[in-house]
């Protein structure tokens, strides 16, 4: 296989992977996330911020897990596969 097929297979299968996260995984205004809290649905806001910037304000009943320790902090995440998850950061960009 050419050096180009080879990229442009790759660039097809990184592209169709990508888009498959992101539909799996939606991006929600402040809005929702607000109503979702409000309506008591089965929601976990996770604040993904540093202890230092979570301390300076936070959404009320939001969980601090920086992403350096998201996977040894597995079990503060809920058991029922039915609640969502919420994460929220700084968002630089």
């Amino acid at each position: 296989m050419s050096r180009t097929r080879m990229f442009m297979f790759l660039f097809g299968f990184l592209f169709l992977f990508s888009s498959a996260a992101i539909a799996q995984f939606p991006i929600v205004t402040a809005e929702q996330v607000k109503s979702r809290i409000q309506e008591k649905k089965k929601v976990v806001v996770i604040d993904s911020r540093t202890p230092e910037e979570y301390q300076e304000g936070h959404i009320p009943g939001a969980v601090n897990i920086p992403p350096d320790r998201m996977k040894t902090e597995t079990a503060r995440f809920p058991k029922d596969r039915k609640t969502s998850m919420i994460f929220y950061c700084r968002g630089e960009g």
